[in-house]
């Protein structure tokens, strides 16, 4: 007897081993998803040769995957070009809302709309291409710096201090 039989439903196996369907790489459906995360994240210049009919195979499969893949590629081509400026970087910022309004995915639109909110402060990264990592890192030194003194009693001797160690 099996399950269903008073709702006169056939069983959904059976008692058949599951064999997911092969790719033409010999990959699973879910081995291609989780092995593609990495292939995802880095410039397609960088992928090997399996990296490549892995991504052939899932943009396939998944077109909106490719959609949001080439538009973020794009977005990254802006930031590492070393030759640009902060004009030409937003008119290229400009041109790539203009794809983004074209596509189709919330989830890229939202990070269109992210850096369209905090556009200035993206464009001031092509003036010197810094980012704000070098302040956190002086805040954290401080921090450990005002801890070790467990708290600071005297602010403009501690500045001194500050301004001497990491000045």
């Amino acid at each position: 007897k099996y399950k269903g039989k008073k709702r006169r439903r056939k069983p959904q196996r059976l008692n058949k081993r599951f064999r997911p369907t092969m790719l033409a790489n010999g990959e699973t459906v879910i081995e291609l998803l989780t092995r593609s995360k990495y292939l995802l994240s880095v410039s397609g210049e960088k992928w090997t040769d399996r990296q490549k009919t892995r991504a052939k195979i899932l943009f396939r499969m998944f077109p909106k995957i490719k959609e949001a893949y080439t538009l973020i590629c794009s977005l990254r081509s802006v930031f590492s070009n070393k030759s640009i400026d902060r004009g030409t970087a937003k008119v290229k910022l400009h041109e790539w809302y203009q794809k983004v309004s074209a596509c189709t995915l919330r989830e890229v639109k939202a990070a269109r709309d992210a850096i369209k909110y905090k556009e200035e402060e993206v464009l001031n990264y092509f003036i010197n291409r810094s980012t704000n990592a070098h302040a956190e890192s002086l805040n954290s030194k401080l921090k450990g710096f005002r801890a070790q003194l467990r708290g600071v009693q005297d602010l403009p001797f501690f500045m001194f201090r500050a301004s001497i160690i990491f000045g």
